[in-house]
């Protein structure tokens, strides 16, 4: 019986070495990044940089500036008048999707620019320019309610369901930045933690809906992780996490990219190739993501009355922001 037992044990180990080989490399590349960019590590696939104060602040400007003109405002609004507007506009701005998404709109560009450009700026100081290949443009500004739209719960992939990015589409080797900016990040924020080590390799794979994974279970809850307004949270796309809602009032805004590093080729190679989902990618070489604003203009063709008329199936509502195209400044 004993050695029955020590032979299953034995494929079983052999069998998830692959696996185990998987997680290791990419705990190692993690382990780089943060390195250069961490200012506070406690977590094997999440960690945290807080940024300069001042450059927090320039990003919170931009931020409020395309809020606002979301809004309809002629001026930038103060905080508190730009969370209680966004409350009363809920359901009815014509830009703001199922998923939280604030996208961009042909009126919006100037405004839209100078962010896009504020979390580059800020990117850019961190430390690890030489090891970042690509990054999603645009950035994503998301506006997240207390109270969800019960339309919202039939999407397959909101983000209320725990989930790795991965099951939607998004590349395995990708590690996903969240900086939220304001509202109430303590009652409206995200949940993290890690499925089991031999589960990550087999289930880096596009899903039908994340409900697909919700027998995958959380061994480890970063529950310590909370989040803050000014500082930036990297998890590694094995990561799970969620969005949770304590509190039926109130919102909160973030603004949230992916990126893929360089020298990973090996890592890449271990995930079996995956199609179909949600995503696409979105991502640019890092050299030309962070031209935009300074030495390209990201533009916008459609306009918020297109949008408006267009809003119509919440089945089709996108997770990220697609149809657009840069232009040359000089």
């Amino acid at each position: 019986m004993v050695e029955g037992l020590i032979e299953r044990l034995q494929v079983h180990s052999k069998a998830d070495e692959p696996a185990i080989a998987f997680s290791q490399l990419g705990d190692q590349l993690f382990n780089e990044l943060a390195s250069r960019i961490a200012t506070r590590h406690d977590y094997r696939l999440l960690f945290e940089h807080t940024l300069k104060l001042e450059l927090f602040q320039q990003i919170q400007s931009a931020a409020a500036a395309y809020v606002s003109a979301c809004l309809n405002s002629p001026i930038v609004l103060p905080e508190a008048e730009m969370l209680e507007r966004l409350l009363e506009a809920k359901g009815t701005l014509p830009n703001y999707m199922g998923t939280g998404l604030l996208m961009p709109k042909r009126e919006h560009i100037l405004e839209f620019n100078a962010f896009q450009k504020s979390v580059a700026n800020a990117f850019r100081q961190l430390g690890a320019n030489d090891l970042i290949e690509a990054v999603d443009l645009p950035v994503n500004l998301r506006i997240v309610y207390g109270t969800m739209n019960p339309d919202a719960l039939r999407l397959p992939f909101t983000s209320t369901k725990r989930h790795s990015d991965v099951w939607a589409g998004v590349v395995p080797d990708a590690t996903v930045v969240v900086l939220p900016l304001f509202g109430d990040i303590n009652n409206i924020t995200i949940e993290a933690g890690e499925m089991p080590r031999e589960m990550e390799l087999p289930t880096m794979r596009v899903m039908s809906d994340f409900n697909e994974g919700k027998d995958i279970p959380m061994v480890v809850s970063y529950d310590n992780a909370r989040l803050q307004h000014g500082t930036m949270y990297f998890n590694d796309a094995r990561g799970l996490h969620q969005t949770v809602r304590r509190v039926s009032d109130g919102v909160r805004i973030s603004v949230d990219f992916r990126f893929r590093r360089k020298f990973n080729e090996a890592y890449r190679a271990m995930v079996p190739p995956s199609s179909g989902g949600v995503e696409t990618d979105m991502s640019v070489p890092y050299e030309d993501w962070l031209k935009v604003g300074t030495d390209t203009l990201i533009v916008f063709d459609e306009s918020v009355e297109e949008a408006r008329a267009r809003k119509t199936n919440l089945g089709s509502v996108p997770l990220y922001t697609r149809g657009y195209r840069t232009v040359p400044l000089f």
